[in-house]
């Protein structure tokens, strides 16, 4: 208007362009958990879905902080999460540096891309403990191969979460990791629309690390469908043997759980929705290298040398990773082999990543 005021036209477009322009930076996030939201499009998610992505992003990241403990030996909290929603190309704008982006398939139950995200100062700070080498400033290919260990233990956390609280058997791939020299090269497939997860893990006295997730829409709506079918059940199973109310305060009978002989399961967590899943166990006497030539030189009486010497333990492999060493024996005519020495997280993270060089 000529006098210098704004009409309520004006200022009504004014603050929609201020909510569109919100998404930009992780700094003026969308949507933090907690804070109001305009409500969503199709390509969008309402207040409602934030909160209940917000409720399972915290527990999931509690979990991932708890995974990362016990790999590093040094606790790890989670903190500072926030939700940005909306088109890939905005969100990963703000996002500068080099990154290494770990893709993660998942199958089953719900199926889509995890992303994770992550900038080279924040990989470095997690690997640098692992592999010991406090001053390293470079994504070498041990650090490569580290980071995916550590990807691997906090997508284990991220599927215990998710198959208990959507009630579905999900399965993860084995993650896809790629160093980008910029934000630019983020891509996430399903859908254009995406949802951006912010959080940080604080390492004690070793600083923090930055992650960001990505996932498309439709995922994330899967996700929260999943969820509120899965409360609805529960909640039905429940009301079915709740006795009529005779008055206007809500009573809710008490559950006890069974009583079970054996070890107590404290601190087992949700690990009893996998002890029917087989797995490969495997022992290793040795290895060596060879050339072709001398491969197809073989024959019957030729003789192979190892990389270990007589005597020493051999390794006992589940799913090609070590977890456990011991000396061969025999029983009933059969080989077999006596557990002598359980390696930790921390042995076997080294010792995985060092055997994909020999």
């Amino acid at each position: 208007m000529g006098d210098g005021t704004l009409s309520q036209d004006e200022i009504d477009a004014l603050l929609q362009g201020t909510d569109e322009l919100m998404t930009e930076s992780l700094g003026n996030a969308s949507t933090s958990f907690g804070v109001s939201a305009p409500s969503a499009s199709v390509d969008s998610l309402s207040e409602m879905d934030k909160n209940i992505l917000g409720e399972l992003i915290r527990e999931i990241g509690t979990s991932q902080a708890n995974a990362l403990s016990a790999l590093t030996g040094i606790n790890t909290t989670f903190g500072s999460p926030f939700i940005d929603v909306g088109p890939l190309e905005n969100l990963k704008k703000d996002i500068k540096g080099r990154i290494v982006q770990a893709k993660v398939s998942i199958t089953g139950g719900i199926a889509g891309e995890w992303v994770y995200v992550v900038p080279e100062k924040s990989v470095l700070t997690i690997t640098n403990i692992l592999i010991g080498q406090e001053n390293n400033t470079e994504i070498t290919d041990l650090v490569t191969n580290t980071f995916g260990e550590v990807i691997t233990q906090i997508t284990g956390s991220l599927i215990t979460i998710l198959t208990e609280k959507l009630n579905k058997p999900i399965t993860p791939g084995f993650p896809n990791i790629d160093l980008l020299e910029d934000s630019a090269a983020i891509s996430v497939s399903g859908s254009p629309m995406v949802v951006r997860f912010n959080y940080v893990f604080n390492i004690h006295d070793r600083g923090s690390a930055k992650v960001f997730v990505f996932i498309s829409v439709p995922m994330a709506r899967s996700i929260i469908n999943a969820y509120n079918a899965a409360k609805a059940t529960a909640a039905t199973q429940f009301g079915a043997g709740t006795p009529q109310q005779t008055t206007g305060i809500p009573v809710r009978p008490v559950g006890f759980e069974p009583l079970q002989l054996g070890v107590a399961s404290e601190g087992n967590g949700n690990i009893a929705l996998l002890l029917d899943v087989s797995m490969k166990v495997s022992v290793e006497l040795g290895r060596t290298r060879m050339t072709i030539k001398e491969i197809l030189g073989l024959g019957e009486g030729s003789i192979i040398e190892l990389d270990k010497l007589a005597g020493e333990p051999v390794d006992i492999l589940v799913n090609d990773k070590l977890i456990a060493q011991g000396e061969v024996v025999v029983i009933d005519e059969n080989f077999a082999v006596r557990v002598t020495k359980i390696v930790s997280p921390m042995e076997r993270l080294l010792e995985n990543t060092s055997s994909r060089h020999l």
